[in-house]
């Protein structure tokens, strides 16, 4: 049994070493199905809101319009500190595999990132198992799905990549995980594609985000980590993991048959890490936009201002947890915006969107301390920051270090939500690790883009690809134009569905 429409996405997985490994015979898998299947370069979010990479994918709607930008911590109108999307503020039946269930088409959805469970699903759904980003919760629909894989499964082996590279030891158990985590993913996925004939099954593979992040630095010999001598096993350790991918996707391929129309899509890429968002807090402090009010936060936020009031018992735990890199960033992040917000002084704070600046203007009548008059006043400050940014030159090169300043209404339109930023920032990737910056106002500013909470070497690049094949499909000749926010409708079309809202997304042609 298989399905009529499969979906099999790649998390983060670079396209551009998938061609060219499968071109050199290292990825056999995909070799075939490059051969036979039209190639889709896809635009997407990756220069305005990076996050929104996988809302867009599961519902071709613009994440201008809902704003779930940055899960982890994402700063919403109304409040002054930033914090994670809650599940409830999700709605799934925005999914466009909620869209077939409603119409009666048996869908069966395994993994897709940054997803919440649909209520009432004609089928099941399996969710945050084995995933990078984890963001809400695992669980599934039906409940006893998770109890029936936990059995046959048990725990997928990497529940946070972070947390095991930091030394070679660490990365050797990380890339050992890995490979069994996809190997478990893919004979997860083909049992339940065997289960019955669907109409719809999609799955995610994540390893390939979690390895980029981590071992870029072991492929690439342009980081300053690159060891030359590095021991093979983490040398080829993306290429492993991408052979290990392969091989499932070859599989479920294979499962599915001739007849089967099969979409596999590599969300966005991996490169090196350049970095260049870092530098904006600073540079809003010194062109007077705000104030870190840094001294500050640290000291509220340190375990010894909390112990006075918990149990004796608790000091040592408590301790121990604040000291994770993670809950380091945590806490610094959750404190830090509503300091600079309350600051009299601060008109714009720098906000976290991955690969992309972005800052947040603190306007009246939207943020709980504004100090920016709407209108005239805002469209000054924008302008003054843009301006400021487009002067910033590389350290060394004297090269401008940044793309471009967009402001949300350029990129999204007027009536674009108001909790996207008000000005997003794309910096250049050519130039190396952005850390040393200067301008005439600024001076010179250098903010490290590495440090022992943050131990990943690979960052997300533009390169989105769908490649699309059987159900007696011809294989394109050249590239085919087209965008994240297409596959919804294109998926919707194949089997028969007309969404039950306005998506941003057209149907591909083939």
């Amino acid at each position: 049994m298989s399905a009529r429409v499969l979906v099999i996405a790649l998390d983060a997985a670079e396209a551009t070493l998938i061609e060219c490994w499968a071109s050199q015979g290292l990825l056999p898998a995909f070799a075939k199905l490059i051969a036979c299947s039209r190639r889709f370069v896809l635009k997407n979010s990756l220069e305005t809101l990076p996050g929104a990479i996988w809302p867009e994918l599961s519902t071709g709607i613009s994440c201008g319009r809902i704003p779930h930008y940055f899960h982890p911590r994402q700063l919403h109108s109304g409040e002054a500190v930033v914090r994670p999307i809650a599940e409830d503020e999700v709605d799934p039946e925005n999914y466009f595999w909620a869209q077939a269930s409603r119409a009666g088409r048996r869908v069966a959805v395994v993994d897709v990132p940054q997803t919440v469970p649909a209520s009432g699903l004609n089928g099941i759904q399996l969710l945050e198992w084995g995933l990078h980003d984890r963001n809400f919760r695992i669980q599934s629909h039906p409940p006893e799905l998770l109890d029936e894989i936990h059995v046959r499964f048990g725990t997928h082996p990497v529940l946070d990549c972070d947390q095991y590279a930091n030394s070679e030891a660490g990365y050797q158990d990380l890339l050992q995980r890995l490979k069994w985590g996809a190997h478990l993913k893919a004979e997860l996925c083909h049992q339940l594609l065997a289960r019955e004939n669907w109409d719809l099954f999609v799955c995610c593979f994540g390893e390939s985000h979690c390895v980029g992040h981590h071992f870029w630095h072991f492929h690439d010999p342009r980081h300053p980590w690159h060891q030359p001598g590095a021991p093979a096993p983490l040398a080829h350790a993306m290429r492993d993991i991408y052979s290990a991918l392969d091989a499932g996707v070859g599989r479920l391929l294979e499962q599915a048959g001739p007849e089967t129309r099969v979409f596999v899509v590599a969300s966005h890429g991996m490169g090196l890490y350049t970095g260049g968002p870092k530098l904006l807090p600073e540079f809003l402090d010194r062109i007077g936009m705000s104030a870190t009010g840094d001294s500050t936060i640290r000291r509220e936020l340190q375990p010894r201002y909390l112990v006075r009031y918990l149990p004796e018992a608790w000091i040592p735990a408590l301790r121990r947890l604040s000291a994770m890199p993670k809950l380091r960033r945590v806490r610094r992040n959750l404190g830090g915006l509503r300091k600079q917000f309350e600051e009299p002084g601060t008109r714009a704070v720098a906000v976290e969107n991955n690969r992309c600046g972005a800052i947040r203007l603190n306007v009246k009548g939207r943020e709980p301390y504004g100090r920016v008059e709407p209108g005239a006043e805002a469209q000054a400050v924008k302008a003054e920051i843009r301006r400021e940014l487009l002067a910033l030159r590389h350290a060394g090169t004297d090269q401008p270090v940044v793309v471009r300043v967009s402001f949300a209404e350029e990129l999204f339109g007027p009536d674009h939500h108001p909790d996207v930023p008000d000005v997003i920032v794309v910096f250049r990737s050519d130039l190396g690790i952005l850390e040393t910056v200067s301008s005439p106002r600024i001076g010179t500013l250098h903010v490290s883009n590495y440090d022992p909470g943050s131990p990943r070497s690979g960052d997300h690049t533009l390169q989105s690809r769908l490649w699309v094949a059987g159900g007696g499909i011809a294989a394109g000749r050249a590239d085919e134009p087209g965008n994240v926010l297409d596959l919804a409708s294109t998926v919707l079309r194949e089997l028969a569905v007309t969404p039950s809202r306005q998506l941003d997304g057209r149907p591909l042609d083939f």
